[in-house]
């Protein structure tokens, strides 16, 4: 037992020192303390909640994307139930920097998952920001 924990410590701590945060991202992330870091064409993104997202409460998005990257559409969907297409009205502001609001509506779902979509002008995919809201 002692020598399986030993090498899974070994383990962490190797895979610790060989990524940096910046190397795991991807075109997704999920939010922690209202924040969430991911890629645009191999270049860093951020986003950010005015506040902790909660239903049928007005929540401010600041979004600072690689300069030049443009975000067609935007919306929310419910992963864990089917709360249609919640849309995420978003202006440009300068230099990649972009703002934003939506509401959400209640659900019955003790913890509902939720995926912001957001489409960006000449990629493949989307960038999928994940969050919950605790009811």
């Amino acid at each position: 037992m002692a020598a399986s924990v030993f090498a899974v410590h070994q383990y962490q701590n190797t895979a610790n020192l060989s990524s940096s945060p910046l190397t795991d991202l991807e075109n997704n992330c999920t939010f922690v303390n209202e924040h969430c870091d991911f890629l645009i064409d191999d270049k860093r993104a951020t986003a950010k909640f005015s506040e902790k997202v909660e239903p049928e409460t007005s929540i401010t998005i600041l979004l600072n994307l690689p300069e030049g990257a443009i975000i067609e559409s935007a919306w929310i969907e419910g992963v864990n139930m089917y709360m249609g297409k919640i849309p995420v009205l978003l202006e440009n502001k300068l230099n990649g920097s972009w703002t934003g609001w939506f509401m959400l509506g209640s659900c019955s779902e003790p913890v509902m998952k939720w995926q912001l979509r957001l489409n960006i002008e000449g990629q493949a995919a989307p960038s999928y920001l994940y969050f919950n809201t605790i009811m």
